[in-house]
């Protein structure tokens, strides 16, 4: 018993569980086809009951997947060679791009806000849902300095991002919304890094806007939602 604790507690065992369960959900979406078969998604979830029915602590997880999160950063620098290749292109067009990021920032904090509000959630609630449409370290950043829930802040952007992976693209053609401009600014701004990853199908232009939207709604969100939330809660 003790030798299968010591197992399903290493490093390297917990980060080959990860990296099998998400090339096992990349498999089963390619074999299916289901876009609802979004490996992040299943992949959260399947972890996630695979670490309570092996009694891992999230210590010993997070350790693991340290050196995945590690990784990250280089690939997330990747996305400014698309952006450098169109970046003639796109500051051409630098007026309707910060239009629209300032009213994609606003409509992204204050729906969230008005949203629990709706349902009669608490104001801590509402404050850490705030920044759901950004990258998750801006978006932990904005919910600690303005009194929020972590931990919700954490889930609604999981949420965010895997909703615009899913339904995004369809949603956009369905409002006759298919210029890459418009698409690759509507995901980056609304669904950050994992609808930016979604694009990466889609070309080189397509990215090169979602890695704008994605920054410039970071940048925005961490300056304005501080100005905005305090008012509306």
């Amino acid at each position: 018993m003790k030798d299968v604790q010591t197992l399903t507690t290493s490093p390297v065992f917990l980060l080959l569980l990860l990296v099998a369960v998400f090339h096992a959900t990349v498999w089963l979406r390619g074999r299916t086809g289901w876009q609802l078969v979004n490996p992040t998604l299943v992949t959260t979830v399947v972890m996630i009951a695979l670490l309570l029915t092996l009694g891992v602590e999230w210590q010993a997880f997070e350790k693991a997947s340290g050196y995945i999160t590690f990784w990250l950063q280089p690939a997330v620098v990747c996305l400014a060679v698309p952006l450098y290749l169109q970046w003639q292109k796109i500051r051409t067009q630098w007026l309707p791009i910060i239009v629209s990021q300032v009213v994609g920032s606003v409509v992204g904090i204050v729906s969230g806000v008005w949203l629990v509000q709706l349902l009669g959630g608490q104001p801590q609630t509402a404050v850490a849902i705030a920044a759901k449409s950004v990258t998750m370290p801006i978006a932990v950043e904005v919910a600690e300095q303005l009194g929020g829930v972590v931990g919700m802040t954490a889930a609604t952007v999981l949420i965010a991002g895997v909703v615009g992976q899913v339904i995004g693209i369809g949603v956009l053609y369905y409002a006759r919304l298919r210029r890459p401009m418009a698409q690759g600014l509507a995901m980056g701004t609304a669904s950050h890094a994992l609808g930016t990853a979604r694009v990466m199908q889609m070309g080189q232009r397509f990215v090169a806007y979602a890695t704008v939207g994605m920054i410039l709604n970071g940048v925005l969100t961490a300056f304005l939602a501080p100005l905005i939330v305090p008012w509306l809660v």
